[in-house]
C-alpha cells in the first residue's frame, strides 16, 4: 500500500478493532458477570446475542446515514454510541440496563462495518483499496483469536466491568485518528433512484455479495460448531488449537491477497477460491465418511479453508463494492447484513444435525454452502458501473 493509503487504513482499522473487542474481550467475563449480577446462564448468553442483534439491525441505518451525514459524522456517531454503551455496561447495576447498553454497543459498532470499507473503496485506488480491505480483514481475523486471551488476562487483575471499560478507553483513544481519516462528506451526491431497492435489483451486486456471504457462512458453521464436535473427540483444547491454526493461515494468506489479485485479477481470484473451497470441503467430507480424518487432517483442512478465504475474501468484498459511488455505503451495509444473516441461518440449521452426525454434519453443511457460492460466480458477473 502507498503511504497515503496506510494513513487512511490504519486509523479506521483501530475503530474496527474497538468494535470487535466489544464482543470478543467480553466473552471470558460472562460467567463472572452472571455471578456478579445474579443472572442465569440463558440471561448471560442473551447479553452476547443482543450485541449481535444490534450489529445486524443497524447495518441498513448506517448505510443510509453515510450518504446523508457523511463518513466523518457517521464515524463520530458510531464512536459516541460505542463509548456510551461500553461505559453503560461497565456501570450497569441490573440486567435490564446491561441489555440496553449492550444493544447500544452493537448499534455503535455497526458503524465501522459500513463506514470503513466504504471509505477505503471510495477514496483509494483499486490496488490500494484491495490491499486496504485485506489489511482490515487480517485485523478482523486476529481480534476474535486475541480478544478472549486478553480478556482472560484482564480478569486476573480486574473484574468483568473492566472488559467494557477498556473498550470505551480504546475507542476514545482511537477517535481523533479515525475522524481525521474519515472524509467530511458522503462518498458522492445521492443520485436519483439510489437506494437499497436499486442495489437489490442489481444482479451483479447481489450475486457477488451472496457468494461472499455463503463462503463466510461456511466458516461460521465450523467455528460455531467446533467446541461441540472437536473437544469431545480430541480434548478440551482441540477447538482452541484449530482456531489458532485457522487464524494464522488466514493472516498469512490475506497478506498476499493483494499481490495475488494483481496477478490473477479479482474475478479469477474469487473463482479460484470458490473452486478450492468446494474441493477441500468435499475431500474432507469423504475422508470423514471413510473414517480417515484424524485430528491432524482436521487441522490441515481448516488451515486450507481459512487460507483460501484469506485470499478470496478481500477480492470478493472489494469487487462486490464495485458499485456507483452514491451506493457504496448502502452496498457495504447490505453485504455485511447478508453475511450475518447467512451465517446465523446456516449455523442454526446445522445445529439440528450435530447430535446425530457431529463433524460430518458440519462438513456436509460446508459442502452445500461452498457449492452454492461457486454456482454464483462460476460464470462471473460482468462489470456494471
Amino acid at each position: 500500500m502507498s503511504s497515503a493509503a496506510i494513513r487512511t487504513v490504519l486509523p479506521l482499522a483501530t475503530i474496527t478493532c474497538s468494535a470487535m473487542l466489544a464482543m470478543d474481550l467480553y466473552l471470558p467475563a460472562v460467567p463472572d458477570m452472571q455471578s456478579g449480577l445474579g443472572l442465569s446462564i440463558p440471561q448471560g448468553q442473551a447479553t452476547v446475542a443482543i450485541f449481535l442483534a444490534g450489529l445486524a439491525a443497524s447495518q441498513l441505518f448506517w448505510g443510509e446515514a453515510l450518504h446523508r451525514w457523511g463518513a466523518r459524522r457517521c464515524t463520530a456517531a458510531g464512536i459516541a454510541l460505542l463509548v456510551a454503551g461500553s461505559a453503560g455496561c461497565a456501570l450497569a447495576s441490573d440486567y435490564a440496563v446491561l441489555m440496553l447498553m449492550r444493544l447500544l454497543q452493537g448499534i455503535g459498532g455497526g458503524a465501522s462495518t459500513v463506514v470503513v470499507p466504504a471509505v477505503i473503496k471510495s477514496t483509494l485506488s483499486e490496488r490500494d483499496s484491495h490491499r486496504g480491505i485485506a489489511a482490515v480483514s487480517m485485523i478482523e481475523a486476529i481480534v476474535p483469536a486475541a480478544g478472549p486471551v486478553l480478556g482472560t488476562l484482564l480478569l486476573l487483575v480486574a473484574d468483568w466491568r473492566w472488559t467494557f471499560g477498556l473498550v470505551a478507553l480504546l475507542a476514545v483513544a482511537a477517535a481523533p485518528f479515525a475522524l481525521r481519516a474519515s472524509p467530511a462528506g458522503p462518498p458522492a451526491h445521492v443520485a436519483t433512484g439510489a437506494g437499497y431497492g436499486a442495489l437489490l435489483r442489481e444482479g451483479r451486486f447481489v450475486r457477488l455479495a451472496l457468494a461472499h456471504s455463503l463462503s463466510f457462512a461456511a466458516l461460521f458453521v465450523f467455528v460455531a460448531s467446533g467446541p461441540q464436535v472437536l473437544n469431545p473427540s480430541w480434548g478440551m483444547h482441540a477447538f482452541a488449537v484449530a482456531q489458532v491454526v485457522g487464524v494464522a493461515a488466514f493472516i498469512v494468506a490475506a497478506s498476499q491477497s493483494g499481490r495475488i489479485g494483481d496477478r490473477l485479477g479479482r474475478a479469477r481470484t474469487v473463482q479460484f477460491g470458490a473452486w478450492a473451497h468446494l474441493a477441500s470441503c468435499a475431500a474432507f467430507t469423504l475422508l470423514l465418511a471413510g473414517g480417515l480424518a484424524p485430528y491432524g487432517v482436521v487441522l490441515a483442512f481448516w488451515a486450507l479453508f481459512c487460507g483460501t478465504l484469506g485470499v478470496r475474501g478481500p477480492a470478493a468484498f472489494s469487487d462486490a463494492l464495485h458499485v456507483p459511488l452514491p451506493q457504496i455505503g448502502r452496498a457495504s451495509a447490505l453485504l455485511v447484513l447478508m453475511l450475518l444473516v447467512c451465517s446465523a441461518a446456516a449455523t442454526q440449521i446445522t445445529a439440528f444435525f450435530l447430535e446425530a452426525h457431529g463433524l460430518r454434519a458440519v462438513a456436509a453443511g460446508m459442502v452445500l454452502l461452498a457449492a452454492a457460492s461457486l454456482a454464483l460466480v462460476l460464470r462471473y458477473p460482468s462489470d456494471s458501473p
